[in-house]
């Protein structure tokens, strides 16, 4: 309600200065007068100068506006060209990507090939190996079992036999046997 009052106060002032200003004939010519001389000076003096200053902030602010949309198309056609590079770049990561694992596979498969062969060369080596170790220790055999058979015949014969005759007879014996 305080401020009711200091609003009715406020509406009243004002009321009261419009009333004055034109219950005096002379203070609103007087007003009116001083108005067109103001407008007439700026006009004679100030005006070219004034349009000029705002033609000059209006091309300002036009190229101004002309160069920010020409930044925005160029902004827009960068993000455009880096989203395309972006993609190719991610395409070829992945074309790369991809030959690397073929190529690791490639290299695997090779790997186990490689590996396969040498186990089987090593497998037949040692089967070589031990067919010749075989082969060495029947000859062993044969010869130890020529030995003890020809000692043995010269202790019961008694005779003297000649040791080639002996030795053909022996394998002979042995060859009967092995078949």
């Amino acid at each position: 309600m305080v401020y009711a009052n200091v609003f009715d106060d406020v509406i009243q002032a004002i009321e009261d200065g419009l009333y004055s200003i034109i219950n005096n004939p002379s203070v609103v010519l007087l007003n009116i007068i001083a108005f067109l001389v103001l407008v007439l000076i700026i006009k004679k003096f100030f005006w070219a100068k004034i349009t000029l200053f705002l033609e000059k902030r209006q091309t300002v602010m036009m190229e101004a506006l002309e160069q920010a949309e020409t930044e925005k198309k160029r902004a827009h056609e960068l993000q455009v060209q880096s989203q395309k590079d972006y993609e190719m770049m991610k395409a070829e990561t992945q074309e790369i990507r991809d030959k690397l694992m073929a190529e690791a596979h490639k290299e695997q498969e090779s790997l186990i090939q490689n590996a396969k062969k040498e186990a089987k060369r090593r497998l037949e080596q040692a089967e070589k190996d031990i067919e010749f170790e075989i082969n060495k220790a029947n000859e062993d055999i044969k010869q130890s079992i020529k030995e003890v058979a020809f000692a043995a015949a010269q202790k019961i014969v008694k005779r003297e036999i000649d040791e080639t005759v002996h030795q053909d007879i022996i394998d002979e014996i042995l060859g009967e046997q092995d078949k």
